[in-house]
């Protein structure tokens, strides 16, 4: 398992290299190569009627006017596939595909046909692009009208022959092969492409959280199970235990996980950490009376019989009829494993191995992404000390030395002057500015974490300050949640910042209106302006400060021009 997994992972290659697979394009070429064989195909049989038309006596005008509509209709669709880039081809294809062959071998000398081997075309194409299921269905819709041909020949001709019961048999045993292979190729495609998705490189900015919860929402698809969970035993900083949880249905909600005690957990976890094993409730059917149990042991390579009712007290307390799971370790020391349960038993022995390989992955990504994170605040820490030191030599000396100049004017005006309560005032900003500075210097050499109930105190202090000085009234709207915090906080006060000095330095509004909204799990900023009567307001416009910070953060921005008239910029941050 590991071997194989190698083999398609190298350790030196990632999802951004060079030599990442294309499923997509392998997909396309699959697809342009079937409609060419339609082609080759049609061509086919256009040579054999012209060839040897002895075969179609009876309504030979039928024949070559089927086959010459045929083929113009093969090779339309092939330009069309060259031309879009289909996919997969529709599904109605192959089976319009099955019921032309169909006609052409009920117009030849009947079951003697060579056009028989042309029902193996559509199986190939419904195998291979639809899965195993798509391919029964067309190898037995196939199968039924063959007989069906060979019945009306044996009836018209007076004599049964046993040649139909073989190239049924024939018929089947093919299209059964064809549509396993077809069905295990799409399989293996489906698998490449989760293991493709679980090694993409993830942002450390979403933090380990939100690569758990997407992990486990995709594994939860790709099964179309009930519920996927992922319970971790982490023994730094200090030993706690963690559940991850997706539920069908509730996408979002995986990203947060839950503290669990020492006693669940220990159940949860009883089980070998080298274990891998899936469990089917014996009730559900007399199969998985024999065939309803299996654990592996990765470390010693053997199947193992001796955790069997282990895994029956896991179903009732998972409360499923059917579950896999395979153990998760890190090499920090962190330790867990991750269930899969099903309402619809139908796990094997390779769903083991391969949630081994996703087990694997994942600890290989979120070991990356903290390393990664790592670095990342080690280089902060050391940038935010520069930027502090700065700050204060470049910036806040010289508004001391500003306000030390307009103290001395001030007095030296005097209190009766009439420029005075205007000098005073300047003074008093500036101190406001010092003390903002210092206190942003402070916290950025620190590292304080802003949480959101400070970035709204922030936010309306700004506005305080904006109506005092400028006399822009500011209404401040918020609703925030607890997980808005740290960088994002910062950044959203920057944004903020920024909106309302464009109020005050591009408009000559008086009101204004800031408001914060935490949606699922997104973060709404809204900073809109009343547009005065007479004022030339541009219809069309970009705050480009805020659009690139909110692009660099993975959101999105936009200017709406509201019809009670006023201006609102839209900010839409992930949390």
């Amino acid at each position: 398992m590991t071997t194989i997994h190698n083999l398609l992972f190298p350790a030196k290659s990632d999802s951004g290299s060079a030599e990442a697979i294309d499923f997509g394009r392998i997909e396309t070429v699959q697809v342009r190569v079937l409609v060419l064989a339609r082609c080759v195909l049609a061509a086919s049989a256009l040579a054999m009627v012209l060839v040897d038309p002895s075969n179609f006596q009876r309504m030979a005008w039928l024949t070559y006017a089927s086959l010459g509509i045929y083929s113009v209709y093969s090779v339309f669709l092939a330009m069309v596939s060259y031309r879009s880039g289909w996919p997969v081809p529709p599904r109605l294809l192959h089976w319009a595909d099955a019921v032309f062959f169909a006609f052409l071998l009920s117009q030849a000398d009947g079951v003697h046909s060579l056009f028989l081997l042309f029902f193996l075309y559509p199986i190939v194409v419904a195998s291979f692009c639809w899965g195993l299921r798509d391919g029964l269905l067309v190898t037995a819709m196939c199968c039924t009208l063959f007989v069906t041909i060979g019945l009306v020949t044996a009836a018209q001709t007076g004599t049964v022959s046993g040649y139909t019961l073989i190239a049924t048999a024939y018929l089947v045993a093919f299209g059964y092969m064809i549509s396993w292979l077809g069905g295990y190729e799409r399989l293996l495609w489906r698998r490449l492409t989760l293991l493709k998705e679980i090694n993409n490189l993830w942002s450390p900015r979403f933090g380990v959280d939100h690569v758990h919860g997407k992990l486990l929402d995709r594994l939860l698809e790709f099964y179309d199970g009930s519920l996927c969970a992922l319970v971790l035993r982490r023994p730094s900083p200090a030993l706690n235990y963690l559940m991850y949880s997706a539920t069908r249905g509730k996408p979002g909600q995986s990203a947060t996980p839950a503290t669990v005690t020492e006693s669940v957990a220990g159940a949860l976890l009883s089980l070998p950490d080298s274990l891998g094993a899936f469990y089917h409730n014996p009730a559900g059917s007399w199969r998985h009376r024999f065939y309803g149990y299996f654990a592996y042991d990765f470390d010693l390579r053997v199947a193992t019989e001796a955790f069997k009712q282990d895994c029956a007290a896991f179903a009732n307390l998972l409360d499923t009829q059917a579950f896999v799971t395979v153990p998760f370790a890190q090499r920090d020391g962190t330790a867990g494993r991750i269930f899969l349960t099903s309402p619809r038993p139908g796990f094997s022995h390779a769903d083991i191995d391969f949630l081994a390989q996703v087990s694997d992955a994942m600890s290989t990504v979120v070991e990356n992404m903290s390393l990664v994170e790592e670095l990342v605040t080690k280089a902060a820490d050391h940038e935010r000390q520069n930027i502090s030191r700065d700050l204060h030599d470049t910036t806040i000396q010289p508004y001391i030395g500003l306000k030390l100049a307009l103290d001395a004017l001030y007095r030296e005006a005097g209190e009766n002057n009439a420029l005075a309560p205007r000098i005073s005032e300047l003074v008093h900003m500036t101190e406001l500015t010092v003390r903002d500075l210092r206190q942003y210097a402070t916290a950025l050499k620190e590292k304080s974490a802003v949480v959101g109930d400070f970035l709204v105190a922030a936010v309306q202090k700004q506005s305080e300050q904006l109506g005092r000085f400028y006399g822009i009234n500011v209404e401040v709207k918020s609703d925030v949640s607890s997980k808005l915090r740290g960088q994002l906080a910062g950044d959203a006060f920057k944004i903020i910042s920024e909106g309302l000095s464009n109020v005050l330095r591009h408009t000559s509004a008086k009101k204004a209106f800031v408001s914060i909204l935490c949606e699922n799990s997104n973060l709404l900023l809204q900073v809109g302006n009343e547009v005065v009567n007479g004022s030339s307001a541009k219809p069309r416009f970009i705050p480009r400060s805020i659009h690139e910070r909110a692009k660099s953060l993975g959101g999105d921005s936009f200017v709406e021009q509201r019809p009670d008239g006023h201006t609102v910029v839209h900010v839409t941050l992930p949390m």
